[in-house]
């Protein structure tokens, strides 16, 4: 896992996940993440999530390359889009 500023991202299949920090921000906020220091719980959510994306993403047909992660904690939905179209969305 590469950590930025503010932003971490984990590779897969050649899709790059980027969790930027406005939505770090919004994963410490969800329940199951409350209280979690970083950068564990931004290594883990993407840890165990990316192997499933990236395989749902290439089904889909979607290009390799950098996807950014959005999240909405009240739908409890992970947006993973690129140059803001959504290409997927994921249960939390």
């Amino acid at each position: 896992m590469t950590q930025n500023p503010g932003s971490y991202q984990r590779e897969k299949d050649g899709y790059t996940f980027v969790l930027d920090r406005p939505n770090v921000e919004r994963l410490k906020a969800i329940p199951e993440f409350e209280g979690r220091e970083e950068p564990a719980v931004a290594d883990e959510f993407l840890r165990y999530r990316v192997e499933t994306w990236a395989e749902n993403l290439a089904d889909a047909g979607a290009d390799r390359g950098e996807i950014a992660v959005q999240l909405d904690p009240h739908q409890r939905k992970a947006h993973l889009s690129r140059a803001s179209s959504i290409l997927f969305s994921a249960d939390i």
